[in-house]
């Protein structure tokens, strides 16, 4: 098969907008009222929103925010996170995890992952310290990884937990979805994501405090009763507001690909098992763990090869045997390639930078314990490890039959081609 197509990008959400989400979009705006709070002819849709997604997860409290980076400073913020105050991330991530922590004053430290590429539940305990205020697992591509351990770890350390989500819409582990474990989850629906209204968050809880802490936190400081109107009188809800509120547009937009999720999710994980299927037939590569394979939302392929040198060969292999994504597109993608999700790509940690060009969290006098901590490479050795072997294919939501023979084509030829020996020879 020598024929080459430009293949769709890694953007789920997008190729199911349709007729739907233009008409959602076009009800409120002949309501003239885009704004969530009041207007002409206000139709709740962020409400509405809230009610299905927190249905949807199984939790009690949902609020929708402007991005999935602010859910994650009101998340830290409404958890009491400050200087002082350490919290455990793991060294894969994306730079709005670790950006929050520091925006929030406090110490973000390093944990390794496991084969899931998600937080280590070993080296969590061993992180665990008296200043350890909270740990942001992160659902990295949609897998979730040991977060049974991660929970129970937290929960008798008392130690507050905060899920990110960004990359895992629908995802789940046995039945139970992504964002119902920990204290707080956060959402992202940009352009990237499951499902998708360009730009967007969402933040969900069990916790009414937290909940109400964070209401505060995204508006002006203080929360609102169901009438809209600002709580004044509850001391402990008297913050510093950011102004993270999400639109009647962009919520009308998300109650259609809500609904839509299971389809997007389903098509990229049947189609990602079919690859691993291929894959399985070879000696010396191996496909991340993933806990429930049924629950795993599909959009990224990670492949970790016995060493880099095969890693790169892959790659390029699937280049040459007609992978071609179309422009700005990055699959396939070498992991050391993979920029802001590592943590030692990421220069304004290494270099410990502050957002405003001087004094930085780490110089405040309350972290001094954390003057000389190092975030250079070689800080998480297995991470470190398996990034320089490992290759990820991003899965569109939506292929076609030629598309999908081409892809599984080229995954074929390239493990013969590169010489990966064939488990049943």
């Amino acid at each position: 098969m020598s024929k080459k197509i430009k293949l769709p990008q890694e953007w789920p959400g997008v190729y199911y907008i349709d007729s739907r989400e233009i008409n959602a979009v076009s009800r409120v705006l002949k309501a003239r009222s885009p704004f969530r709070l009041y207007g002409p002819n206000l139709l709740h849709e962020a409400d509405k929103f809230e009610k299905e997604l927190s249905a949807y997860i199984g939790r009690g409290y949902c609020l929708g925010v402007s991005s999935g980076t602010g859910a994650l400073q009101v998340c830290l913020s409404a958890m009491g996170v400050g200087p002082g105050d350490e919290v455990i991330v793991p060294g894969y991530f994306w730079v709005s995890t670790v950006g929050a922590v520091v925006r929030s004053g406090a110490i973000p430290v390093l944990a390794d992952v496991d084969d899931s590429f998600s937080l280590d539940p070993e080296d969590l305990r061993k992180k665990i310290t008296g200043r350890t205020k909270a740990v942001i697992v992160v659902h990295m591509g949609g897998v979730i990884g040991q977060i049974g351990k991660i929970v129970s770890i937290c929960r008798k350390r008392k130690i507050r937990l905060l899920e990110d989500c960004a990359q895992s819409a629908g995802a789940s582990v046995k039945g139970k979805m992504a964002g119902s474990f920990g204290d707080m989850a956060m959402f992202s629906f940009q352009l990237n994501k499951n499902m998708t209204s360009g730009e967007g968050g969402a933040i969900v809880t069990n916790n009414r405090s937290l909940y109400m802490k964070a209401n505060a936190i995204h508006d002006l400081g203080y929360p609102r009763d169901e009438k809209g109107r600002l709580i004044s009188d509850d001391k402990d809800c008297q913050l510093w507001g950011i102004g993270y509120r999400m639109n009647e547009m962009v919520a009308a937009v998300l109650r259609v690909q809500l609904s839509k999720l299971p389809k997007i999710t389903g098509e990229m994980r049947r189609f990602k098992n079919s690859l691993k299927v291929i894959l399985s037939r070879y000696d010396d590569v191996r496909t991340r763990t993933v806990a429930d394979p049924g629950g795993d939302s599909g959009a990224f392929l990670k492949m970790t090869f016995k060493d880099e040198q095969t890693a790169w060969a892959f790659k390029d292999g699937l280049i040459g045997n007609g992978i071609r994504v179309r422009d700005n597109g990055l699959y396939p993608i070498h992991m050391t390639e993979w920029g802001f999700h590592i943590y030692y790509n990421n220069g304004s940690l290494v270099n410990k930078n502050s957002i405003c060009g001087h004094h930085s969290v780490w110089d405040l006098k309350e972290n001094e314990f954390a003057r000389n901590v190092s975030y250079a490479k070689g800080t998480l050795k297995h991470l470190d490890d398996i990034v320089e072997r490992t290759v990820i294919f991003c899965i569109a939501s939506k292929l076609s039959g030629g598309e999908k023979k081409l892809i599984r084509y080229a995954f074929t030829k390239t493990c013969k081609d590169i010489g990966l020996k064939r488990k049943d020879k």
